[in-house]
């Protein structure tokens, strides 16, 4: 045989030196992961066969998350910058940033997870609250830093575990039926707080800590639905009440404060760590979000921010009015849509293909929800733009066609047969054209831009699946000109109008001090503090009869500033399965005096927007408080954050206008 030793031949003998052979014992490498604070050591050093899952967890005592953690970091040589699992308990993290962020109320915490803790703090203890744990060193990078504040470990990523799988999973875990949970959800109000009542245990030695939980949930598979399953409860399985509960919110991508802080406090507390401009940080979040800049700057710096450039189909925050008076003239002036702000986008591929999106102020793609839309946009005569404008209604009445209100726009776009208006669209400004970004330049060189590319559809804008039509303005010299545009637009049953310094860039993700609006303060949008239980017996009421509502105040908390009433059943079905589906509900109590007494309900998180319409303003002088006067709800606005919302301010300058005329 070719190569081999012929028969008979002696052996050859071998040169290299001998081998020391260490035997290893359980014992040892029980002691070798316990002193060693990384896990894939334990699995680099076994070898490079796969060891079995159940050896590793029942005889080693290595859970799945930490394995799966360990195979993880194997494959991609580092887990977010670092190297190690050790960070504070999670068990601390939930009791010293989740419980205070998350409202819920001493009585609640105290019921559900068996602790004594404060009162949720307030506002400004919040934001000390933030900046403290920004600071401090606790094990966590900066980006988990920004999972935990934001509420989402899986970094802007959409979370592949929804309610029903985790409903799914508990029935794996308790001893319960379909029913049975569903029923219980009824009562408790959130599916978090059944994981709290599952879990019988208020802490739990050895604890988990916080980098295991975030880091497993941030390798979650998308796929393989039961080893996620599985990964869950080996995680359950070392969490106490408090950090099931917090677990499951973290699932869901509910958390910390979610989209309340992805402002000014970020920004600022992301440009103090890398020593960069603040402005420069605010821009960048805009164009994308905290963990992008977070990973660019800690691998770049500011040049990095460079890097991040508006780009079509990545949706941005538009710039937004302010209420106040026009302080310096000549100013632009443009009639204000009654309609719901829509932004535009067309993007053409190198073969061709377009693709389309019509993106909320919140950033949701509202395409598909407008007939006709992608049709319209497509047929823009450029490759690439992202237009700012409005998309409003008009409908048929006695005097010809007039502009529908917003209420009917939204009604239309839920599929309300009632709502009989056509649909249009109104464009303000451009953005972005053909691979440039337009958004330092004056608004006078956009709005040319923007009217330029309108030019070759001039005759056809009206016909288009959806009409378009460039808004029309004028340059108001003074006051009296600025009033005579409005009485001008009003008469036209426009809602008012906007006013604008041709000069300024555009300034994404603010309320532009620029832009001002005006308009008949018949309505105002204010956040649900309270739910108030019904106690009328007619057959179209609903589960709550009226809803505390609150004013935004002066240091970012909510001021309650009365009662709406007049809730029919199917309205309150919708808020209730908002509240259920966000678990808005924080355990507190609360009672409102009504003229048939006192009337018990719950304290909600300030998450819900509703429009209301009102009839006018009150102060209470002992309390100096402003309530609005035979208050009623005209629709829910998914479309606006709380943040959004009217300020006591705005009603302080509505009150002063009606009691002078």
């Amino acid at each position: 045989m070719s190569g081999g030793r012929s028969q008979g031949s002696a052996p050859a003998r071998s040169t290299a030196m001998p081998r020391e052979v260490t035997f290893v014992d359980e014992q040892a490498l029980r002691d070798w992961y316990k002193s060693d604070p990384q896990p894939s050591r334990v699995v680099r050093g076994i070898g490079g066969e796969s060891i079995d899952a159940s050896y590793l967890e029942q005889t080693l005592g290595l859970p799945l998350h930490l394995r799966f953690i360990a195979e993880r970091q194997l494959h991609d040589q580092a887990s977010d910058g670092q190297q190690t699992l050790a960070s504070i308990p999670f068990y601390s993290l939930c009791r010293g940033l989740f419980l205070p962020l998350s409202g819920i109320s001493a009585a609640k915490a105290a019921h559900l997870f068996g602790i004594q803790v404060d009162e949720p703090p307030n506002f400004s203890a919040r934001e000390a609250l933030l900046a403290n744990f920004f600071e401090k060193p606790v094990g966590l990078s900066l980006v988990q830093k920004l999972s935990c504040i934001l509420g989402d470990p899986f970094r802007g990523k959409p979370s592949t575990v929804r309610r029903d799988s985790l409903l799914r999973l508990l029935l794996s875990i308790k001893l319960a039926s379909r029913r049975q949970l569903l029923d219980r959800l009824t009562v408790v109000g959130e599916i978090p707080a059944l994981f709290a009542e599952a879990e019988p245990r208020l802490r739990v030695d050895p604890p988990l800590t916080a980098a295991e939980v975030l880091v497993a949930l941030l390798y979650m598979p998308a796929e393989r639905r039961l080893f996620k399953f599985d990964l869950l409860r080996s995680l359950l399985a070392r969490c106490s009440k408090l950090e099931a509960y917090f677990l499951a919110r973290l699932v869901l991508r509910k958390a910390g404060l979610g989209f309340e802080y992805q402002g000014p406090l970020i920004a600022r507390q992301l440009a103090s760590h890398f020593g960069v401009d603040e402005d420069a940080v605010a821009h960048a979040m805009a164009l994308t979000d905290a963990f992008a800049v977070a990973d660019l700057l800690a691998i770049e710096g500011a040049d990095g921010l460079r890097k991040i450039q508006l780009q079509p189909l990545s949706p941005v925050r538009p710039a937004l009015a302010t209420t106040a008076d026009v302080k310096s003239y000549p100013v632009w002036v443009e009639r204000k849509y009654d309609g719901i702000r829509l932004m535009l986008h067309k993007s053409t591929g190198a073969r061709g293909s377009v693709l389309c999106g019509a993106y909320t102020r919140n950033r949701g793609d509202w395409l598909e929800m407008i007939p006709g839309m992608n049709a319209t946009i497509g047929m823009l005569p450029c490759q690439s733009a992202i237009i700012d404008g409005e998309i409003y209604g008009t409908r048929a009445t006695l005097e010809g066609l007039r502009p529908a209100s917003v209420y009917h726009v939204y009604g239309a776009l839920q599929g309300d047969q009632l709502s009989q208006i056509n649909l249009r669209y109104a464009a303000f400004d451009l953005l972005y054209l053909n691979g440039q970004d337009l958004t330092q330049l004056p608004l006078h060189a956009r709005r040319q831009r923007l009217a330029a590319l309108f030019a070759p559809l001039s005759g056809v804008l009206e016909s288009l699946p959806v009409p378009l039509r460039l808004t029309d303005g004028q340059m108001a010299q003074d006051k009296a000109d600025l009033n005579r545009l409005y009485q001008h637009f009003r008469a036209q049953g426009y809602e008012g109008l906007i006013s604008k310094d041709l000069e300024r860039p555009y300034a994404l993700a603010t309320r532009d001090p620029s832009w001002t609006k005006r308009k008949p303060e018949v309505t105002v949008d204010l956040a649900l503090l309270g739910a108030v239980f019904a106690v009328t017996t007619k057959e179209n009421a609903g589960l709550f009869g009226s809803y505390v509502v609150g004013a935004l105040g002066a240091d970012g908390a909510f001021v309650d500033v009365g009662d709406v009433a007049g809730v029919d059943r199917v309205r309150d079905a919708e808020i209730q399965q908002e509240i259920m589906r966000e678990g808005l509900i924080t355990g507190r109590r609360i009672e409102r005096q009504s003229a048939s007494g006192t009337r018990p309900g719950l304290e909600l998180r300030p998450q819900i927007v509703v429009t209301v319409k009102f009839e006018g303003l009150a102060r209470d002088f002992s309390s100096e408080r402003i309530s609005l006067r035979d208050p009623k709800l005209a629709m829910i606005r998914s479309d606006k954050s709380p943040l959004e919302t009217t300020t006591v301010k705005d009603l302080e300058a509505l009150l002063l206008r009606q009691n002078v005329g």
